[in-house]
Order: C-alpha cells, then structure tokens, then sequence
C-alpha cells in the first residue's frame, strides 16, 4: 500500500491503535529520549509529540518517532496485516524489490507551501532532540533520507546519515568509506569540486526510513526500491537551489551543500551507535551549509532514538539486511530456508536455516556472507541450524546451541573486517588503517546442526543424532483438530 504522505500513515496508525499522542509538555532535551527508550522497550505505539519545550511557536511544533519500531507497524507500511509474521515480511520484501518502480517527476507539491532562503533558514525551528546524555548535541538526522547525485552517471542514492546541528544552518554529517554518499562525495572531489549539493527530505511515505537505511547496491536509485515496495511511484518536485529531487509530498526538505574541504572539518559527536555503545569519541566530520528550506504549513518533524537494541532501526534493518543476505545466498547456493539478522544483536548476529543436506553447507553459508561488501557491519556472528529450528524464536536458537554444538567442530574462528565501534575490541587493540571504519577482527561461525559425520547408531534408534522427543506430527494434527472440544484457551 502507497501512503500519499506522513499525515495518512499516522491516521492509519491512529486508526489502528498503533499511535499515541503526547500532549504534555516535554523537553527536546533528554526527556524525550528517556520517554522514547521506555516505549521502545515495552514495544509500545508510535508517539507524536505535539508540546515540545521552547517550540511553542517555532516553525515546527511536533516530533514523530517509532513509526516503524514494532513488525505490525511494518506489516502495515507494506499493506499488509498487522499479524503477519517477520519471515513472510522478508518474502514479501524480497519478492516486490525485484520489480522496481521508476519515480515519476511533478510540477509541485505540499512540500513547497513555505520556502525559506538565506539567512533566514534556522533548523532551531525544529524541534530536534538531544536523545541522550552523552550525545554531541541536537540531532535532526536519524530517521528520514539524504539525496546526492553522482556528477558524472546521474545516480541518485538516498541514504540515513547522522547529522547533528552545529549551528543555525550547519550540521555535520558522518560519511563512512564505502558508502554510496562517499562515492559520490570522491566524485566531486575528483572533478575539483568545492561543495557537493545534498538534500534532506524528513517525513513522507513510511517507506523513506525503511528503504533509505537499507543497504542496497552501488548504483540501485532508492526511489526505484521505494516505488517497488509501495506498489507505485514516487512523485517527486525539483528542488529550489540545487539539481536534485524529493517526494512533492514530504513534510520537510532542507537543502545545502556539503563542503568537500578537509580543512573545513568541524568537531561532530559523540552519538550512540546501533550496536547500544557510545563507541568513539567526537571527531572531524564534513559540514553541511544549509542554504533553502521547503516544508508544509505546521510541519512534523520525524525521529528516532539510536542506541541499545531492539529499537526502530534495529526493526527496519532487520527485515531491509535478511532479505538482502538471503537473496544473496540463494544466488551463490542451495538448500538456504530462511535468514534472520535478528534486531536484538544489531545486524552482528545472522541466524540462517538451511536443509542440512550436504557436507560443507553450513560453512558455505558463512563464506558468502562473510564474502559480501556489507561483511563489516553485518554477520560478525553466523549461526546456522536445521529446518526444525524456528529462526524467529530465540528460545529455540538457544536450544539448538545448547544440544548440538560440540565446540571443538562446530565454533569455528575467522579473521576478518568489524567495525571500528565494535566494543569488545578495546581502542587499544584496534587495528586498522587511519580513516577507515573497519578494523581487523575474528569472526565466528557456530554450526548448531545435526552433524551430519556421525554414523548412524542403535542407541539412536538407527538416525546419525538423537530424534527430538515431541509428539509426532500425526498425533499433533488430531489433537489440533479436537482442539475446540478440550475447551482450553490458548
């Protein structure tokens, strides 16, 4: 399902119980961090913030945050029911990104009832929180979409990238080796450039969070992903200032330039990271000049805590990095059922289901992950386990670890790349090279299968491991059918 804009997905997030509205007076800073973290933790509603301290009477009065922090709100966002379980969002995810959509161009928009320039742009008029204690101030960027343009090829990538204000019409933005935004930031450097025109589009279509942190591939248009997801094409209007495009529907979109100067650096940070660490000091980040603001007459502003999974990044990824790792798989190999990069571990644990049909699967599986150009970040840890284990179901990863793992076969250690926030590597030990953000590391792949070595046993009733002792499918599927008649409530 489309959703024409942020105003229609939070009616039908009203609609269906999956909203509340925060009517008392809070403080951008901290308290609604803390309010937000308390909600997250008892994965409660979605909260629009509509009496913010000291934005009474600015520009932008109300705060949006945790529309996509539970799976039945990410169910709806895909137009789907609300009960639809994670590992058929998955599917569903993976079958409708095959197809994209083109975005189509229109002569306007909501976007441009207001358009301020100069020196009049203030992003203060936005009530953008200080989420937590140690973070390096207010930050505006953490749940919507940043466009920039290739210089030479036209492709656009709309990514998520922090930006914390800096002041009235500055903010840092963190630009990490690799990414599709240093791509096009080398680009421009290369061809001489002094700045690199950016915009920011904040509130739209559910899909602009969910697609714009996804990790799609060098030269994929997120607007064509964003169209295959929603079923339709995203309308666009052309910026004010700057050659580049936005949804015509958005509630605010900032535009600027980011300076290409290393000499022009300023201080940015610290900010809680998506592993639940504060896991590097404030340091050097390029400057965004902000030169043009567009937006609807009372705009929301949308959000998101960061920091200690499960939160709504941790949610989002969860479904954009399985689909992802498990279409990857299934390119490279057989026998894959399922992947799970489960949002409790912030994408480092990868849990996958496979057949177990063959010798050498399991370790097949975690060379192609570990071979993918995400490997940084993603599956520091793989485990693998047989069909009968429900990869959603923690309690049944742990059991399957607990009686099918022999440690000296099945832990396996693996040199390779993890992220310079990675905590459990003290900044002492890090190894790595000046500006990169992926230090040497070990990876680990715990094979929690039935092993197929062993040679089949009396003791074990003729199998190769022991059979699970549960009632067998025969007798589950009468009982299933009495069930009415036994008059127990589940």
């Amino acid at each position: 399902m489309a959703y024409q804009d942020l105003r229609e997905w939070v009616n039908k997030l009203e609609t269906e119980g999956e909203l509340a509205r925060v009517k008392a007076k809070v403080d951008w800073d901290l308290e609604v961090g803390g309010i937000v973290q308390e909600t997250f933790d008892n994965e409660g509603p979605a909260l629009l913030f509509e009496n913010i301290k000291d934005h009474e009477n600015t520009l932008g009065k109300k705060l949006f945050v945790g529309s996509l922090a539970t799976y039945p709100r990410i169910a709806l966002m895909m137009g789907l029911p609300k009960d639809t379980r994670p590992e058929e969002l998955i599917k569903v995810y993976m079958e409708r990104v095959k197809n994209p959509i083109k975005p189509v161009l229109v002569e306007s928009g909501p976007v441009k009832e207001n358009v301020i320039r100069g020196d009049k742009v203030d992003l203060f008029q936005f009530p953008a929180p200080k989420w937590q204690n140690r973070d390096g101030g207010r930050c505006i960027g953490t749940c919507d979409g940043v466009v920039t343009k290739d210089p030479e090829t036209g492709w656009v990538n709309i990514g998520l990238y922090r930006r914390i204000i800096l002041d009235n019409n500055h903010t840092g933005i963190t630009i990490i080796p690799g990414q599709h935004i240093w791509m096009h930031w080398r680009k421009y450097r290369k061809l001489g450039k002094k700045t690199m025109p950016v915009a920011m589009i904040n509130g739209w279509d559910p899909v602009l969070p969910m697609i714009s942190c996804s990790l799609q591939p060098p030269r994929v248009c997120e607007y064509d992903i964003m169209g295959a997801l929603r079923q339709e094409p995203v309308e666009l209007v052309k910026c004010e200032t700057i050659d580049l495009e936005v949804p015509a529907t958005a509630e605010i979109v900032i535009e600027g330039d980011i300076s290409l100067d290393f000499d022009s650096f300023r201080m940015e940070g610290p900010f809680g990271e998506f592993q639940g660490y504060y896991g590097s000091l404030a340091s050097k980040k390029p400057v965004v000049t902000w030169n043009c603001v567009t937006c609807r007459n009372d705009p929301v502003l949308q959000g998101t805590l960061e920091g200690v999974p499960i939160n709504e990044d941790h949610r989002m990824e969860s479904i954009n990095i399985s689909a992802l790792v498990w279409q990857y798989l299934n390119e490279r190999m057989p026998g894959v059922i399922g992947v799970n990069v489960h949002p409790s571990t912030g994408w480092t644990n990868v849990f996958v289901q496979i057949d177990n049909s063959h010798m050498g699967q399991v370790q097949q599986v975690a060379s192609g992950i570990w071979s993918m150009s995400l490997a940084s970040s993603v599956g520091k840890n793989v485990i693998v386990v047989d069909e009968d284990i429900d990869i959603f179901d923690l309690n049944k990863i742990a059991w399957a670890f607990a009686t099918r793992v022999y440690p000296p076969r099945d832990i396996i250690q693996f040199p390779g790349p993890v992220l310079v926030t990675d905590p459990s590597i003290h900044p002492k030990d890090r190894v790595g090279l000046k500006g990169e953000t992926a230090n040497m590391g070990v990876r680990l792949l715990i094979d929690a299968t039935k092993y197929l070595g062993n040679p089949r046993s009396e003791i074990l009733f003729g199998e190769r491991f022991a059979p699970v002792a549960r009632p067998d499918n025969e007798t589950m599927r009468v009982v299933r059918d009495r069930w009415k008649a036994y008059g127990i409530e589940l």
